[in-house]
């Protein structure tokens, strides 16, 4: 086993802070602009539209933020712990 380098961390850590907040950005718009327009139909205030699209929005974040972490940690980081010399 060997130990990553600083480097090997920064990759991983900006990959991670790009794909979940690009990711998890984009993922919220699509999934908020469903919401707001259903609830916008159903005759919902602007208030109760943005309170539920700011719970929906931070979980949607969690598994994209989980998932993203698992793939960056586990080819970024792990990898490097078991490649041979």
């Amino acid at each position: 086993m060997k130990e990553p380098k600083e480097f090997d961390y920064f990759k991983a850590w900006l990959l991670f802070f790009l794909i979940g907040t690009l990711g998890g950005g984009l993922l919220g718009i699509i999934v908020g602009s469903f919401v707001a327009a259903f609830m916008g139909a159903g005759g919902a205030s602007l208030a109760e539209i943005t309170t539920v699209n700011r719970i929906v929005g931070f979980a949607i974040g969690l598994p994209v933020s989980y998932f993203t972490f698992r793939g960056v940690v586990g080819k970024f980081l792990f990898q490097k712990l078991w490649d041979d010399d």
